[in-house]
């Protein structure tokens, strides 16, 4: 499981990041709180926390090999 840090950086660097749209404010949403983009607040993330479209460990392992390049 990804940790709530690379949920964010997955996100960021996710060609199909889809924020979920409330159809109203609340206030005491998670989604709310969340300023930022992350995995949890995408459309494809599920209640089960994994993505629909099975795209966290690639979007991480893509993120990994640039680390390792930059290195």
């Amino acid at each position: 499981m990804a940790s709530k840090e690379q949920l964010r950086k997955i996100a960021i660097y996710c060609d199909s990041y889809n924020p979920q749209k409330e159809d109203s404010l609340d206030m005491t949403s998670q989604v709310y709180d969340e300023k930022f983009e992350s995995c949890e607040n995408c459309s494809h993330f599920t209640k089960e926390g994994k993505c629909d479209v099975d795209l966290i460990d690639k979007v991480l392992t893509s993120l990994a090999m640039e680390l390792d390049l930059k290195s």
